[in-house]
């Protein structure tokens, strides 16, 4: 009898430590899964100026279930690029759910297309997602990402973390992936092919390889060129 109510008090014991656990990591702003996404809990960065999201108002988007392939409209969505994960307010309720690369392969937002299931590469996976600048025999892929930056504390003056969003360019060239920077000596490397004619394209067009819509046209330039090879 005494081992059995020893038991039973070891049991109630780990109910309680989990059940404030589960009670601290809403409080964090860890999410509870549903069928229809990811409920978000309030989450509230103690300290951190700016923002996580993309745009901080609410856009029109859509999503692409992983699961079937079926796309899903809302009214009202936004993209949060710390979390790197689709946010959107239920219409019936107004709670706020997320999708992440588990749930989706691909959203929509202000005419921008994001997309996953990409090739490895640094600290990317295949799960996560990308917006694609331009999608071709070649891919131009671009990733926003956001960090939490605490700055160092000199003395006694203590300076307030603030969220910094950074972007860099990919290209997917025979699907291998490759990080390129916004300048010549890296677009031509990656499209040495077609290097001579891509130099009198940007010269005859005055486009400069630093603009990122400059960079887009030099991708269908190249992708024009090689279907005519072909």
């Amino acid at each position: 009898m005494k081992h059995l109510l020893d038991n039973l008090k070891i049991k109630f014991a780990i109910f309680i430590m989990a059940f404030y656990y589960s009670i601290n990591l809403a409080g964090q702003g860890v999410f509870v899964k549903k069928a229809d996404g990811i409920l978000m809990v309030e989450s509230k960065y103690v300290d951190v100026e700016g923002s996580p999201y993309m745009e901080d108002q609410f856009t029109a988007g859509e999503v692409k279930l992983r699961q079937n392939e079926k796309w899903q409209q809302y009214s009202k969505a936004r993209y949060d690029t710390f979390k790197d994960e689709f946010e959107y307010e239920q219409s019936s309720n107004a709670k706020l759910l997320r999708f992440d690369a588990s749930h989706i392969t691909e959203f929509k937002l202000n005419g921008n297309i994001f997309r996953c299931n990409f090739p490895a590469i640094g600290e990317w996976n295949n799960r996560h997602f990308y917006q694609v600048l331009y999608d071709g025999n070649i891919k131009l892929l671009k990733k926003i990402y956001t960090k939490i930056i605490t700055p160092t504390d000199f003395g006694s003056v203590t300076k307030a973390s603030s969220f910094v969003r950074e972007e860099k360019l990919y290209v997917i060239k025979n699907e291998k992936i490759q990080y390129i920077k916004r300048k010549k000596s890296d677009i031509l490397a990656i499209l040495n092919d077609k290097e001579s004619a891509i130099k009198d394209f940007v010269k005859s067009n005055q486009l400069d390889y630093s603009i990122e819509g400059d960079v887009i046209k030099i991708m269908e330039f190249y992708d024009r060129e090689i279907s005519l090879k072909q």
